[in-house]
């Protein structure tokens, strides 16, 4: 038992934990809207959702990033004071630009925004976004000091409050998309008030905030800005492109096989929580090799968890899309074994990007997501224009992927001096390290 508890409180754990549980109350909620919405309504939310994805991450790659970057090598506690500070004043400040942004757009483009289905998005994320302030800032901040339980906490909270209107909803009341988008945003409202009042968004350090600091996080966000933006596209290009050329029931149709897909996404965003504050930690103290070592071991592990995961998942894909989208998505399950392709090599092309941050490189990063962005965005266009081809735009995502492995693994090759193949030896001893206690109980029971 002593073993267990463990394990079970080591930061990967609680990482994953908190990442399970978000992807979780994610599908079981798609499962549920799926259900309760017709296409066109369901092709609306998920473009709403899309463009809350996009922005936040605009809003992260300025804000948060820089945060833990930065919050989690710092071992003075009025540094700290002054990093959390200066990433609430610019987080304000961002926020404020992208509401009037928005609401300018919807202003002047209101017919064209309403006719293709992004009404919704541009009517409520800009209140969304002020909701969600205290949420992301605890969690940037629980993430650099690695409280990891803490983090599963809030998004437990976030998400099953929303998690139970849709069960009530689906049951009992019969609610429009109006209300359901409205629940959505109450999750959000509950989950930051919960972490102001637990101190965990630390919003009395706005005092602290110093223009050096602010300056600082700038600098490194003005790259990691882009480059969140260009991974995000790499997802949320898909939905759009689809949106604007095609129709929304064919963004419901593809969002089926994109929300399977966070199968192989939990794992890897639990890995990535902790491998960046750790890399970021030995990059700050000029250990290099650490950070190699680091590299080597999370994207060696999970490259070789994915292979019989990716497997099983081929095998079920069918059954999968039918419990997750039912019978009106049957056929989208050809999209899925498609994405199962592109998961192969997630794991080299996001841990490439995470190290060229963590050792303060985010221009090379920023470099290496835009070539993929362009990658896939021409290749989407093309594939729609001419062959309106769902799987073709799903092929694309794979050819990006490829691109991300190879420009990544070049720059880290050049400044960290890696060498890719060095990712198996050291994920298979990570794994037998993870393993080992289990091994040795087994044996002794023999």
């Amino acid at each position: 038992m002593n073993k267990v508890t463990r394990i079970l409180k080591t930061d990967n754990f609680l990482s994953l934990a908190g990442n399970f549980v978000f992807a979780f109350f994610g599908f079981a909620s798609i499962f549920i809207l799926a259900r309760t919405l017709n296409k066109l309504d369901f092709g609306q939310y998920v473009i709403y959702l899309s463009g809350m994805s996009l922005f936040e991450m605009i809003r992260s790659g300025i804000t948060n990033t820089p945060l833990v970057r930065f919050l989690a090598g710092s071992t003075d506690p009025e540094e700290q004071k002054q990093l959390i500070g200066a990433s609430w004043l610019l987080s304000i400040m961002v926020t404020i630009a992208g509401v009037i942004c928005i609401y300018a757009g919807y202003v002047l483009f209101s017919g064209p925004i309403n006719d293709k289905g992004f009404g919704l998005f541009f009517v409520w994320y800009p209140i969304l976004s002020v909701l969600i302030l205290p949420l992301n800032t605890s969690l940037s901040i629980l993430q650099a000091r690695k409280k990891f339980g803490n983090i599963l906490i809030l998004r437990g909270l976030n998400m099953s409050i929303f998690f139970i209107f849709l069960i009530i909803n689906y049951f009992w009341l019969n609610a429009d998309l109006f209300w359901i988008v409205i629940a959505h945003q109450f999750s959000f409202l509950v989950a930051g008030l919960f972490s102001l009042f637990k101190g965990w968004a630390a919003v009395s350090t706005l005092r602290f905030s110093t223009r050096s600091q602010v300056m600082n996080q700038l600098k490194f966000g003005r790259y990691s800005l882009v480059t969140l933006i260009g991974s995000n596209l790499l997802k949320s290009s898909d939905t759009f492109i689809i949106g604007i050329m095609m129709t929304a029931a064919d963004v419901a149709y593809y969002s089926i096989p994109i929300k399977l897909i966070e199968v192989l996404e939990i794992p890897l965003r639990a890995f990535v929580s902790v491998a960046f504050p750790s890399m970021s930690k030995a990059s700050r103290s000029n250990d290099l090799k650490e950070v190699r070592s680091v590299f080597y071991s999370n994207t060696g592990l999970v490259t070789l968890l994915f292979i019989p995961v990716t497997i099983c998942l081929f095998i079920l894909a069918k059954p999968l899309v039918l419990l997750l989208g039912g019978q009106a998505y049957a056929g989208s399950y050809v999209i899925f074994w498609i994405f199962l392709v592109y998961g192969l090599v997630l794991p080299m092309d996001r841990f490439s990007g995470v190290a060229l941050d963590a050792i303060n490189r985010p221009r090379l990063n920023m470099i290496k997501v835009l070539v993929m962005a362009t990658c896939n965005i021409v290749g989407d266009i093309i594939v729609i224009h001419y062959w309106s081809s769902l799987p073709g735009v799903a092929i694309c995502s794979i050819l990006n992927a490829t691109a991300g492995v190879f420009v990544g693994n070049l720059l880290l090759r050049k400044e960290l001096g890696t060498n890719i193949f060095q990712i198996f030896p050291y994920g298979w001893n990570y794994l037998k390290y993870i393993i080992q206690p289990f091994l040795k109980k087994v044996s002794h029971a023999r």
